[in-house]
């Protein structure tokens, strides 16, 4: 047990910690009941008193008169006079939970009388929590009587958790340890809270010896490895060591050679108490540095560095603006493997998955250190997905579109400076020379568009989208930035796609049959004749 702290509640009584405690008639009827100076009339009335109040004030003097003890056959009249029927109580399990708190901590009655009610309220609950509120009713050094009753056979499930609270005295605690080694218990159980103290090193050496040789007297090979604690501690004083093997001798006379031959190999006992108390500094230093974490200003301090060390981890996969110039040459010396790579580590932090934890870990250790004011990164994320309206985009059909129309244009150019200035005297030559020249130049102008769409979608993460991530992230707007980082993501999945297309365009050139337009007869007949030409070559 680290600690004990009363608890606010106990299973099967509703009543807060604060009202488990008599008032101060009922007090004063449960300290009249159990004086046995006062008169008969007195007695009587405080009893029946609370036979009126009903619930835990009957349950708590039900207790009183039913509990063995000294005062057992003076209250028996008391009852008997009477209009109180303890025989059928009119209580339920919660009342009598309250009662045993009554008794338990009403100071003025019977010593006795209050601690059988502590290990009654102990045995109710089978965990910490029944001794957590014995331990608060009850004076904290008051619990030698622990042991008399271990040895009077009762408050053996008390005493072991006594034994094993670090809380309580050690002093007490060792006595109340050697009542328990002491007790028969079935099957020459030995509790561990008691090998415990036999091995504790703050334990007086007398006291540790006195509780192995207990347990070895009533069951040696129980008591075997506790002797063996003893007789190979350094911390406990020679003699008691020698006693201890002594002891070995007539159970396990190997057991008691070994620890004969290990004497010598041990420090003395000067030495390994400085040892100890070298530990024990260090343990204290290691709790007091525990507190001091605890206190509000140091959380306070831990959760603002975890905050800003987070953002900091966001602020570091910003693109780097270096490759905004690497992309740029890159393009335009149609570098595929350079474009590849620049594209990659532009858009490479916007697909890390482990950013979206980032943000809600930034937002629960926000909320937690400013409040429930601060915006939840789940609040908004599922209704506002990526802004797709500001995102550039382009497709292959889009582009086989532009290309088209960029040829016809320069096709309806080209036939307004024949109309205007003539023919060359090869009528066909001059159209395959118009051909290849727009070819190259539409082929130009696709490249130029994939380029700038890649340009586009690197300059709005690099400039626009990922500072207002950062921003909105900074601004503990966690939902905000949630859609950003969406918006990043879908930048990243068109910079894929424009990233292909631009490929495609520095190896394939988009062709086109001018005889799909409208022409002149004249144009036309030229141009049937320079496409059969060409077919026939």
């Amino acid at each position: 047990m680290d600690g004990l702290e009363r608890p606010e509640l106990l299973p099967d009584c509703e009543v807060p910690a604060r009202y488990r405690q008599p008032d101060q008639l009922i007090s004063n009827c449960l300290i009249n009941l159990a004086d046995p100076s006062l008169s008969d009339n007195r007695r009587i009335s405080s009893l029946d008193l609370c036979g009126i109040r009903g619930g835990g004030e009957l349950a708590a003097a039900t207790f009183m008169v039913k509990t063995p003890g000294p005062w057992h056959e003076d209250l028996q009249h008391i009852v008997r006079a009477s209009h109180v029927d303890v025989d059928r109580p009119r209580f339920t399990h919660g009342d009598h939970i309250l009662g045993l708190c009554y008794v338990a901590g009403t100071k003025g009655l019977p010593p006795g009388m209050r601690h059988r009610a502590a290990d009654d309220l102990v045995c109710r609950f089978r965990d910490d929590v029944g001794y957590a509120e014995a331990r608060h009713l009850l004076a904290k050094n008051d619990w030698d009587w622990l042991a008399d009753a271990v040895r009077d056979g009762w408050a053996v499930w008390t005493a072991q958790l006594f034994t094993e609270d670090e809380t309580a005295p050690l002093k007490t605690r060792m006595r109340v340890g050697l009542a328990l080694a002491e007790h028969e218990a079935p099957g020459g159980y030995v509790p561990e809270a008691v090998a415990q103290l036999v091995a504790h090193p703050g334990g007086a050496s007398g006291d540790r010896l006195a509780i192995a040789m207990a347990v070895a007297h009533r069951d040696p090979l129980a008591g075997l490895n506790l002797l063996c604690c003893v007789a190979s501690d350094p911390l406990v004083q020679a003699g008691h060591r020698m006693q201890a093997i002594e002891l070995l001798d007539e159970s396990a006379p190997s057991k008691a050679q070994e620890m004969r031959a290990l004497q010598t190999r041990l420090p003395s006992v000067r030495e390994a108490r400085d040892r100890q108390r070298e530990t024990d500094e260090q343990v204290k230093r290691e709790q007091a540095a525990r507190r001091e974490r605890a206190t509000p200003e140091a959380v306070t301090e831990r959760l603002d560095a975890e905050i800003e060390e987070l953002l900091d981890s966001l602020r570091i996969r910003e693109p780097d603006e270096d490759l905004s110039g690497s992309l740029d040459n890159h393009l335009a010396e149609t570098d595929r493997e350079g474009v590849a790579q620049d594209v990659i580590g532009i858009f490479d932090a916007a697909r890390d998955e482990d950013i979206d934890a980032s943000i809600r870990l930034l937002a629960t250790l926000t909320r937690i250190r400013y409040g429930d004011e601060i915006e939840a990164a789940s609040d908004e994320s599922a209704s506002g997905g990526p802004d797709s309206g500001v995102i550039p985009r382009l497709t292959q059909k889009e582009l086989e579109a532009y290309a088209k129309e960029w040829a016809q244009r320069s096709w309806t150019t080209w036939r307004e400076l024949v109309e205007k200035h003539g023919w060359d005297d090869d009528r066909t030559g001059e159209v395959k020379r118009q051909a290849d020249e727009i070819t190259r130049h539409v082929d130009d102008l696709v490249l130029q568009k994939a380029s700038d769409h890649l340009r586009a979608l690197e300059q709005h993460l690099t400039w626009q989208t990922w500072p207002a991530f950062l921003e909105a992230a900074e601004e503990r707007k966690y939902a905000t930035a949630l859609r950003h980082l969406a918006t990043a993501r879908c930048l990243a999945g068109e910079a894929e796609r424009a990233e292909a297309l631009w490929r495609d365009a520095t190896v394939k050139s988009f062709s086109f049959d001018p005889l799909a337009m409208s022409w002149p007869r004249e144009f036309w007949l030229v141009l049937e004749e320079w496409r059969n030409g060409t077919t026939g070559r």
